[in-house]
């Protein structure tokens, strides 16, 4: 049997066959009670447990991890399985399906309406540390801002949306996520003369992938060569770098004083 060639299928595995996936927990009643309804119903699990191949004739549990900690206690020969795919997006869809991890919202993209419905499931909640704020309010500034930009939560602080610093603010992980990465740590300033090529890739690079004044437009690799092979030796600024014709104009002369000195 080749990889995966089992995805899609219902199979009635036999359980010796099968790993157990993440650590379960359940009330012991809930197990043994429901294994009781299995075994009444010929000992058959009407709801499969989700599992991926990894092997020859071996799988793992993904998802309906009580559906299998209940085909154990019911000392179940084989038990019904649905195999899927073992891409990560795949598994964590199964377990959003069962309801075993709770689906999250990417703030920098999300609607309006999604927003509202994350933070009313938010409020909704027992003990929830957001209670009384207005979701409405809060959805409305939240939704107003531009999200694209922020890495972190904290941008929500100055909307004086009834969220702030603490259980507030870090409740939000639980239904929100941000795509966004933090900010490359700037590089320690050189000298633009003694710099070795190296150094000077790794400062212009910093600037394109930080996206900062138009850098990431320009040929770093070009760049570095152009300005590492310049004489350098009476500079007074970092001006003549504009007159090199690498691609750095008189209007990014200035972004180049946060990683260069002369």
């Amino acid at each position: 049997m080749s990889d995966f060639d089992n995805i899609g299928k219902l199979m009635h595995l036999n359980l010796t066959a099968i790993e157990p996936g993440e650590k379960f927990s359940e009330s012991e009643f809930i197990i043994k009670a429901a294994a009781e309804s299995i075994l009444e119903a010929d000992g058959r699990n009407w709801i499969p447990v989700i599992v991926k191949e990894i092997g020859d004739y071996k799988y793992q549990v993904v998802s309906n991890h009580f559906i299998y900690a209940v085909a154990q206690e019911a000392k179940l020969e084989r038990a019904w399985c649905i195999v899927i795919s073992p891409e990560s997006q795949t598994i964590e869809q199964a377990k959003i399906l069962a309801r075993e991890v709770l689906p999250k919202v990417n703030l920098n993209t999300a609607s309006r309406d999604n927003i509202l419905a994350a933070l009313k499931y938010l409020i909704s909640e027992p003990s929830s540390a957001l209670k009384g704020v207005d979701p409405i309010v809060a959805t409305n500034r939240i939704a107003e801002s531009n999200r694209e930009t922020w890495f972190n939560f904290n941008p929500i602080l100055t909307l004086k949306c009834g969220i702030n610093r603490g259980k507030k603010l870090d409740a939000l992980a639980k239904v929100f996520f941000l795509s966004l990465l933090p900010p490359l740590p700037p590089p320690e300033i050189v000298s633009i003369k003694s710099a070795s090529r190296d150094e000077l890739f790794t400062r212009l690079i910093y600037l394109s992938k930080s996206k900062i004044d138009g850098f990431e437009a320009i040929d770093i690799e070009k760049s570095s060569d152009i300005i590492f092979s310049a004489s350098k030796g009476k500079w007074k600024s970092l001006n003549p770098i504009s007159k090199l014709e690498c691609g750095i104009d008189t209007t990014k002369i200035k972004t180049l004083k946060k990683v260069f000195s002369l």
